[in-house]
């Protein structure tokens, strides 16, 4: 059986990763630049992800309250990890 972390067909374009994340391509172009987004590929000019990233960093955004995202913030954090 084929890992489908390897498999290239899998590779969305931005557009394809923001429906899977629920956010727009404005945003996740914004991350891209400034950091905190997910990981992705730079194909030459092509910028692509793999679905496994898009998941691997919408599991570390959980958090269990918003408390959690405020006291990360202050302590100068980008992103959010709940262990």
């Amino acid at each position: 059986m084929e890992d489908e972390r390897d498999n290239p067909q899998e590779l969305l374009r931005t557009s394809g990763a923001a429906a899977k994340t629920g956010l727009s391509v404005s945003t996740l172009n914004k991350l891209r630049c400034s950091g905190g987004g997910p990981a992705f590929l730079k194909l030459g000019r092509a910028v692509r992800y793999k679905p496994v990233d898009l998941k691997d960093w919408l599991d570390s955004r959980r958090v269990m309250s918003t408390s959690e995202i405020v006291i990360d913030r202050l302590a100068g954090n980008r992103s959010v990890r709940h262990d």
